[in-house]
């Protein structure tokens, strides 16, 4: 691996002609107020990381850099089949894509206008000295439209490698200064410090375009020495903490988009439908999904759409998407809508367990109530239980094979895949007063019991910082004190447990539960969805803060709750 410097000359003039971007590159995603950040730091001599590139004769598809930044722009447009190919030689950026797209379109290329289309052209005020109050910057980018010409002190930067390429700095400011006296009314102490500021910005300008003391280079050269695909997709994907950090997941989103333009468009709409209510859906979880219903396995591996088999592969999910994986996905996103009202990752600890409710649904996008409870069953317990807190493709992949390879017209297999998780991962499989008063379970037992007596869940607010907290019916502060003489666990107990709106926790205070419930109900809010105690209920002013009541109370609370979610967690 070499380390050297080059200008951004040398490096602008090479770019989609030897240097590009490899397919395993996200798009640009800079704004112009980022890409005016980094023009600022390289004028006012601030360090910007070196820069990682690859040689290489390997068929790798190849990407050209835009030379019109668009964010709308077809990536599929970018690719150029003939650099790709196998021993012609070309230079891919692992690290530095943002920064070198920027520089290029500064320097020689264009901003596409996302109102009107336009092509704009990159301009700093050539007279810049001092921090603007807003931004913090001295070089402040504008971008203005190619066609129409601008005044200085507007200066075009694109410039420097058109009128301006080869010639002394000292002469181009020579010629801007004497623009500009014809323009500004300076005095002869205005006219001295601007001429100096001039000659200043054009001379880093000119210097950090021509002059090779800016922009470091590693470069991996893979023709000189043998360096396998998987060890610079491994470079790759830790160099680029930079940015958007990138894991298999994304490499083999990038091999599937290769062969398919419709797929990227086709994935993320289903990650942005799926995560529409609070939730985070990742590609990751998604592409299992779509390799299990197709026997391939759980690990996403971007070897899976390489070759042959990798292009019939892609050709059966696009030929299929609207009959089968569009409707397939629809009805997982109505199960966790309708059915667990799921609208908080807090009630969520691994969403490879959605997995396995796509493979079913795929088959049968329908199911039954009774499957639908089944699948709900699944949930809780998968959530409860942690049964993919570890080896996940190997879980994955057993259920497939023992369960949803062939599961068409049948039902979910809930005790089968029970027996599995108890017997051969050794993980708890009931629901049991143990579990139901392990503390780590409150947001899950209370989201599932507010959804069973409520018909929605607690965390569906309108605003987030009313979002719900875990409350105590009996105030925590009150239970530390005598009379009581309480545990930790006694006094933070589930059976004292309730959901309530950040706001409404925050007025109620230590009040305690008697005059609490008693305001309420006498503004007909019914208290019985919290208390579940029809004793208690009907008269609020019983609960006494007394450690008789208090434990009473709880017990009973406790069982009450045990009746509602054990038929549910349960069911198979």
């Amino acid at each position: 691996m070499s380390y050297k410097p080059r200008s951004l000359f040398s490096i602008i003039t090479e770019i989609n002609s030897e240097i590009f971007l490899p397919h395993i590159q996200r798009p640009f995603v800079w704004t112009s107020e980022q890409m005016s950040r980094l023009f600022d730091s390289l004028m006012r001599g601030y360090p910007i990381q070196t820069l990682l590139f690859w040689k290489t004769k390997e068929e790798i598809k190849v990407r050209k850099f835009m030379e019109v930044v668009d964010s709308e722009i077809d990536l599929s447009t970018l690719y150029n089949a003939q650099k790709s190919e196998k021993d012609i030689i070309k230079v891919f950026v692992l690290d530095g894509q943002q920064r070198l797209q920027t520089l290029y379109c500064i320097y020689s290329g264009y901003l596409k206008d996302e109102k009107s289309g336009v092509s704009l052209d990159a301009y700093v005020d050539i007279t810049s000295e001092a921090p603007d109050n807003m931004t913090n910057q001295i070089f402040n980018l504008k971008f203005l439209p190619s066609k129409e010409s601008s005044q200085l002190p507007l200066f075009k930067i694109k410039s420097l490698v058109g009128k301006y390429d080869k010639v002394a700095s000292e002469n181009i400011s020579d010629e801007i200064n004497d623009s500009l006296d014809k323009i500004l009314n300076d005095s002869d102490q205005q006219k001295k410090n601007r001429e100096k500021i001039v000659r200043k910005n054009i001379a880093m300008m000119v210097s950090i375009l021509r002059e090779d003391n800016h922009f470091w280079i590693e470069e991996i050269d893979g023709v000189v020495n043998n360096y396998p695909y998987k060890t610079i997709l491994e470079i790759f994907i830790r160099v680029n903490s930079g940015g958007t950090k990138l894991d298999g997941s994304d490499l083999m989103f990038a091999a599937m988009k290769e062969l398919s333009p419709e797929i990227e468009a086709n994935l993320e709409e289903i990650a942005t439908n799926l995560s529409s209510t609070n939730l985070s859906f990742e590609i990751d979880t998604i592409l299992k999904g779509i390799l299990l219903v197709n026997s391939k396995g759980a690990s996403v591996d971007q070897a899976k759409f390489r070759g042959d088999e990798g292009k019939a592969l892609i050709n059966t999910i696009d030929q299929q998407w609207l009959e089968k994986y569009e409707p397939a996905f629809q009805a997982l996103k109505d199960f966790i809508t309708h059915d667990l009202k799921l609208d908080s990752e807090k009630v969520i600890r691994s969403y490879n367990s959605f997995v396995p409710i796509f493979e079913y649904l795929f088959f049968n996008p329908t199911p039954t109530p009774i499957n639908k409870s089944r699948l709900k069953s699944f949930y809780y317990r998968a959530q409860l239980f942690n049964w993919f807190s570890s080896q996940t493709d190997g879980v994955l992949d057993y259920l497939h094979n023992n369960f949803f390879n062939d599961c068409k017209g049948k039902d979910f297999p809930m005790a089968s895949i029970a027996t599995y998780f108890e017997t051969n991962r050794k993980n708890k499989v009931r629901f049991d007063r143990d579990t139901l008063a392990d503390h780590s379970h409150r947001f899950f037992l209370l989201h599932l019991l507010y959804v069973e007596t409520q018909g929605q869940s607690a965390f569906n607010v309108a605003l987030k910082n009313n979002a719900p907290h875990v409350d105590h019916i009996f105030p925590k502060s009150k239970l530390q004190k005598p009379p009581f003489t309480l545990n930790s666990w006694e006094i933070n107990h589930i059976g004292n447990y309730r959901f309530v709106g950040a706001t409404d926790n925050i007025r109620k205070r230590a009040e305690e539960p008697a005059s609490y419930f008693t305001n309420l109900k006498k503004s007909n809010v019914n208290v019985s969805r919290h208390l579940l105690i029809p004793a208690y209920s009907s008269d609020p002013s019983k609960l006494l803060m007394t450690p008789e009541v208090y434990n009473d109370f709880r017990t009973k609370r406790l069982e009450e709750m045990y009746k509602i979610l054990e038929p549910i967690i349960n069911f198979e």
